[in-house]
């Protein structure tokens, strides 16, 4: 038997077993330019998306605050009728004051054992939602014999070892629409002096709205007693009088103090959520600033005047028309003034900078 032997293909001429080192390189090196162009691309589309829904969230909250006043604005003259943010109107059983005023100015919360001084993106939520997400207790639905305790206006808990199931209100905001976090969850670094976290804090359970950047979204209620005498004052002072910067002449219209928690302050960094460790634009109150003084920029950017609460919330109009030869005397105003202000701290993770999502516009 013979076997055929098989021809042996000669390769085409030109033909090449593989790619060249060169080749390879090309293809390496347009890929790595494709992804160098679309990766900063998607990520922006992508917070802008983020940005977009924060404002939705924004929107959702201002249409709860409005249900809010309909249904409660009578309890809470102080602030033309919103939640508080900081200092809670005195509450009286009878003639029996159970919340002072002292109390009230000092920040304490009547909604945990230990009444610690809470911030504005604290109370935001209890008010909307109530305190266990479970609705609003209003004071009117309490009966007479429970009120002897301030607790029971809202929660379910009666004086003693009594416990009733009170009547809740509407729910202002449905948390399904919005997220949700308690402060001992929330992203970064607290570097608040007035939280501390660790086992036993009460601000631990207590919870707060996110943005998108899973950040808190601050809420500062107007004063309505406020006056353009004194946009901003740094802490509430319970007799009113202000004597801390040029125009404090009678109460602010908002106190830096309401969120001090997050943003921070002169003698404290605020919240770090980790993507910067530069301090909060608006850590600084500037309640010491006259109108000529907030459209001057230091030579030092981080010492700025444009970096303050006060120019943050500075009315956009009446803050176009000052100059350096603007008179010191000339009276201020914030925007919002008998409102309530809702800020965002946006991709960048600082509240008071150009990015923040927010219901009031920015200054460019």
């Amino acid at each position: 038997m013979h076997t055929i032997p098989t021809r042996r293909r000669r390769p085409l001429r030109g033909a090449r077993a593989g790619f060249t080192l060169v080749e390879l390189l090309t293809v390496v090196f347009i890929i790595g330019a494709l992804i160098a162009i679309l990766v900063p691309s998607i990520s922006s589309a992508r917070n802008q998306a983020k940005k977009v829904a924060t404002s939705a969230a924004i929107r959702a909250i201002e249409a709860g605050l409005q249900l809010f006043k309909a249904d409660n604005g009578r309890d809470f003259p102080q602030t033309n009728g919103y939640p508080p943010s900081f200092a809670h109107p005195v509450i009286r059983s009878g003639t029996t004051q159970i919340f002072s005023q002292t109390e009230a100015i000092a920040g304490k919360f009547p909604f945990v054992d230990g009444r610690p001084t809470v911030s504005g993106a604290h109370w935001l939520p209890a008010m909307l939602m109530g305190v266990d997400q479970q609705g609003y207790i209003s004071r009117k639905t309490v009966p007479k014999e429970f009120r002897n305790k301030v607790e029971t206006w809202y929660t379910a808990d009666g004086p003693g070892d009594q416990t009733v199931v009170l009547e809740r209100s509407n729910m202002y905001v449905d948390p399904g629409n919005v997220r949700t976090t308690t402060t001992e969850k929330i992203r970064g670094r607290a570097n608040s002096e007035f939280y501390r976290g660790g086992e036993g804090d009460p601000l631990n359970k207590l919870t707060v709205i996110l943005d998108l950047f899973d950040q808190p979204i601050l809420y500062y209620a107007a004063n309505t007693h406020g006056r353009d005498t004194n946009m901003v004052e740094d802490v509430r002072v319970i007799d009113n009088k202000y004597t801390g910067g040029p125009q404090a002449i009678g109460p602010p219209y908002y106190f830096h103090q309401d969120n001090v928690m997050f943003t921070g302050d002169l003698n404290s960094p605020g919240w770090n959520f980790g993507g910067t460790t530069k301090p909060h634009a608006i850590a600084r109150a500037g309640e010491d600033l006259t109108a000529p003084e907030l459209t001057k920029a230091d030579v030092d950017p981080e010492k700025s005047n444009l970096n303050t609460f006060a120019r943050y919330i500075c009315d956009r109009k009446l803050l176009k028309t000052f100059t350096s030869q603007t008179s010191q005397r000339t009276k201020l105003r914030p925007v919002n003034l008998d409102t309530y202000l809702l800020i965002s701290a946006g991709v960048d993770g600082l509240y008071g900078t150009v990015d923040d999502p927010k219901n009031f516009p920015s200054i460019e």
